[in-house]
């Protein structure tokens, strides 16, 4: 499968992660089926929609009621995308560009590794897109911004979140007790001495 990163023209030096080193203000990662993208206005109905979701609206302290405040939410973004700060990515169709879910990297600085967190609109789940997109964002964050870890946990009573790692070439490495105060979590990760996923 096909890894595109579009960079574009415009480039400001930043220190998200780990060091300097460039990051755009817009860009794009292109898998087979997804675009992989800043979140934008226009995705404002896609977003509000997902948060019927009781699952999804715990990502974001209960949800969003309405299409002011997801807006308010979306400009949040776009200021940390002005920054230089590309750390919440939507998950967009890459032929209609319907935002179908998201993809989140948390930096753990001043150490080498990040985690991910994601979620995905209940009309668009088992169909692959979020396995490409955790691919593509791991091999990005090991290859692209010079982490040495990517990890990520899920409850355990979700195991279809454990089956996207899975696939997207994480390896399980255990049990976490009440990592999150109410339940235990599984814990799953990827270093840059791994294999790669394709994307």
């Amino acid at each position: 499968m096909a890894y595109i990163l579009i960079i574009s023209h415009a480039v400001k030096k930043c220190a998200l992660f780990f060091g300097s080193y460039s990051v755009m203000f817009t860009f794009s990662i292109l898998t087979p089926k997804c675009n992989l993208r800043d979140v934008r206005m226009t995705d404002d109905e896609q977003v509000l929609a997902a948060m019927s979701c009781p699952e999804v609206a715990a990502m974001h302290t209960g949800g969003f009621r309405d299409i002011p405040e997801t807006r308010r939410y979306i400009e949040v973004l776009v200021r940390e995308y002005e920054a230089g700060k590309f750390k919440t990515l939507a998950v967009a169709d890459r032929q209609s560009d319907l935002l179908l879910g998201c993809v989140i990297i948390y930096p753990h600085q001043p150490f080498p590794r990040a985690e991910l967190g994601y979620w995905m609109a209940a009309p668009h789940r088992n169909k692959g897109y979020m396995t490409e997109a955790v691919a593509a964002v791991i091999r990005y964050a090991i290859k692209e911004l010079g982490v040495v870890r990517v990890q990520a946990c899920h409850s355990v009573n979700n195991p279809a979140s454990g089956r996207v790692m899975e696939k997207a070439g994480m390896r399980y490495e255990g049990t976490l007790r009440l990592y999150n105060g109410r339940e235990d979590e599984n814990m799953y990760a990827m270093v840059n001495t791994d294999v790669l996923p394709e994307c």
